[in-house]
């Protein structure tokens, strides 16, 4: 009966995060105008292949499948099992895998683009150039990869915004290569090997920063569901870290974004495999 029950909460729990991906690339898409792919990439490319790594439960690839033609094949792989769709979605395939391995053989040098989405700075690594490279690896002659990471680097003190800030940093300080690696990812990029490298910055707004009341409420959504999850994982891991940032933080980040919102930094950088 135990095993039913921890299967039926742990079913429940996966089903709540893909409920937030959901929402929070629905969150991205209203800041970028829709904007998925900066890279000098063609997508109306016939037969254009495409891989998106750390795809979730596909959200991303999805919104993708509706600029590209539909000669294109898009190829999602996550590291956990339960977010993937059990079966292709028209042009989309999907499969379990990780950024810290190198890619398998039927991905090496097989795609136009690689794409990745606030995955590197917690991925596990020493060193961000491990899993750079096997993202490196994946890219046809000629071809792209587009990586976004959130900054958390440069906390407003005194605010719930500052305060989830440096948890989120904490916490990928210890468990990845490190919440700095958004400065670094520009040289890695030249590192391994690729060139036409491009570093933008975007800002993507929250809560009344949006302009308006539905969306400010709506780029709500993903926090509402995100924030209570890291700050009880932030407490259970014993992070060193006063008290006082995890005091009502859910409720503190909701009551501040109504009445002041607030900006979350994104690093995004993109470069080119050599013909």
């Amino acid at each position: 009966m135990a095993a039913k029950e921890d299967a039926k909460y742990a079913l429940g729990r996966m089903k709540r995060e893909a409920e937030r991906l959901q929402k929070q690339h629905a969150w991205h898409q209203a800041c970028l105008q829709g904007q998925i792919v900066f890279a000098a990439v063609d997508l109306e490319k016939p037969g254009l292949k495409v891989l998106d790594v750390g795809c979730a439960e596909g959200s991303l690839l999805r919104d993708l499948q509706k600029q590209v033609s539909p000669s294109a094949q898009l190829f999602g792989v996550d590291l956990t099992a339960a977010f993937l769709p059990e079966s292709p979605q028209g042009n989309i395939r999907y499969a379990v895998g990780n950024v810290c391995d190198p890619p398998p053989a039927e991905h090496v040098r097989a795609f136009d683009l690689t794409h990745v989405r606030s995955l590197l700075v917690g991925c596990g690594s020493v060193s961000i150039d491990n899993p750079v490279s096997n993202l490196v690896a994946t890219l046809s002659p000629g071809a792209w990869l587009q990586v976004q990471e959130l900054d958390v680097l440069h906390p407003t003190p005194g605010t719930a915004h500052g305060d989830l800030l440096r948890i989120l940093a904490a916490i990928w300080n210890k468990t990845g290569p490190g919440a700095a690696i958004v400065n670094d990812l520009g040289d890695a990029f030249v590192r391994a090997g690729l060139t036409n490298v491009e570093v933008r910055r975007v800002q993507l707004p929250v809560g009344k920063k949006m302009g308006n009341e539905r969306d400010a409420r709506d780029s709500l959504e993903p926090f509402k569901l995100a924030v209570p999850n890291i700050s009880n994982g932030a407490k259970a891991m014993g992070l060193d870290l006063p008290a006082s940032v995890f005091d009502n933080l859910a409720e503190r980040f909701e009551q501040e974004m109504l009445e002041q919102g607030a900006v979350f930094g994104n690093v995004l950088v993109y470069g080119q495999k050599p013909l």
